[in-house]
């Protein structure tokens, strides 16, 4: 059988993110076939060309800041291509605005994934604190929306992280063939439920406290901070043996909200220790304002590790259903917090739907999510879904 070539364009691979740890999980699922050599594109700060793990790592560096940095990067990934034979071109994100202009190779299959939409990110930010903001915000909407035009109106096929990504993508760009719902896989192997008071004693945890889970890089608005710490603030009122797990935020700007006394900050370790930060916790609080996976990839770890979800209907987290698989909150945090706890204190109920979040992590398990993959990568190209 013929050796393959895929090409596949994201974000650093030392980058603890999402986009990353997505395409990690791609590579993990392509290097168990031997017929696939793969190349990894990302943008750097050198230029350089070097093999890791049998994976040919190309880095390129921009001369420009963000956000011209990426149109400087789309546009070097498309002369990279220009000169390099693939099979398979794979991009994620805005990385594949390298589509204008590039002049398709014969029977070269070109597959984008959408984890979001730039354009409803930023317009999710005109509506959150600071003026400064708001005005680059406005600037950056325009600028999501030409950029990631150009993979849907020409890639032959589209993988879409959530159904609800996908309405919003065709209200931006019109509706089009070649259209897959995939969502984000979670590794079982990695994250299963383990023994909580072991996982405490790692972290130095009380072992009777309640505690919540909250994942997050950089600043607040987008992954609900502000409104978990409104929730955990009614929660602690009612249960002073609360505590709330704080990991991954920036303290520079998120201060003004961890200075409560029942949150407890935690530094971002190695990814091999998140295990750890979910089996310790009691809840996950999923409470995003604009995310493009349903479930975002923490939320399907968490969920995975036997954690109860916390989520609300701005999260849109699809897959989680009231009292089946999680619970949806409304702005109703007194009531929420109250209807919480019951839950924790009622063992019968908690573990239903901890069965419910259980059997629902292993429909998104790396064997069925890696196949479906695979299936999109090899295509026929008269289809359609």
């Amino acid at each position: 059988m013929k050796m393959e070539k895929i090409c596949v364009i994201s974000t650093n691979p030392e980058f603890l993110g999402g986009v990353s740890l997505y395409t990690q999980n791609i590579v993990s699922v392509l290097k168990l076939k031997r017929n696939y050599k793969i190349f990894w594109v990302y943008q750097g700060e050198k230029n350089r060309v070097y093999e890791k793990k049998g994976v040919h790592f190309v880095e390129i560096k921009t001369k420009w800041k963000y956000p011209l940095s990426e149109v400087d990067f789309n546009n070097k990934v498309g002369k990279f291509l220009e000169q390099n034979d693939f099979d398979i071109i794979n991009s994620h994100a805005i990385w594949g605005s390298w589509m204008n202009g590039y002049n398709k190779k014969t029977n070269q299959k070109i597959i984008h994934t959408y984890h979001g939409s730039t354009f409803y990110f930023f317009k999710n930010h005109l509506k959150g604190p600071g003026f400064k903001r708001k005005i680059s915000s406005a600037f950056m909407v325009i600028f999501g929306l030409i950029i990631e035009k150009a993979p849907w109106k020409k890639a032959d096929q589209i993988i879409c992280v959530s159904s609800h990504l996908k309405r919003e993508l065709e209200d931006l760009y019109g509706k089009r063939r070649g259209i897959t719902v995939l969502r984000t896989g979670v590794d079982l192997e990695k994250f299963r439920q383990e023994d909580k008071i072991i996982a405490r004693r790692k972290l130095d945890l009380e072992m009777n406290n309640t505690y919540g889970l909250y994942v997050g890089r950089g600043g607040f608005w987008t992954k609900g901070l502000d409104k978990v710490i409104s929730l955990c603030k009614e929660i602690y009122k009612r249960d002073k043996n609360f505590s709330l797990i704080v990991v991954g935020a920036d303290k520079n700007k998120v201060g003004h909200l961890i200075k409560e006394n029942f949150v407890k900050i935690l530094p971002t370790r190695g990814r091999e220790d998140m295990p750890d930060y979910y089996n310790s916790s009691d809840i996950f609080f999923s409470m995003s304002r604009c995310e493009g996976g349903a479930p975002t990839m923490v939320t399907s770890e968490a969920m995975a590790s036997g954690c109860l979800i916390v989520t609300d209907k701005e999260a849109n987290q699809e897959i989680i259903e009231d009292g089946g698989n999680g619970v949806l909150i409304s702005g109703e945090y007194p009531q929420e917090a109250e209807r919480i706890l019951g839950i924790i204190k009622d063992r019968r109920k908690l573990d239903q739907i901890i069965r419910g979040s259980l059997k629902s992590a292993r429909g998104l398990c790396l064997e069925i999510w890696g196949k479906r993959y695979l299936e999109i990568f090899n295509y026929e190209r008269d289809n359609s879904s």
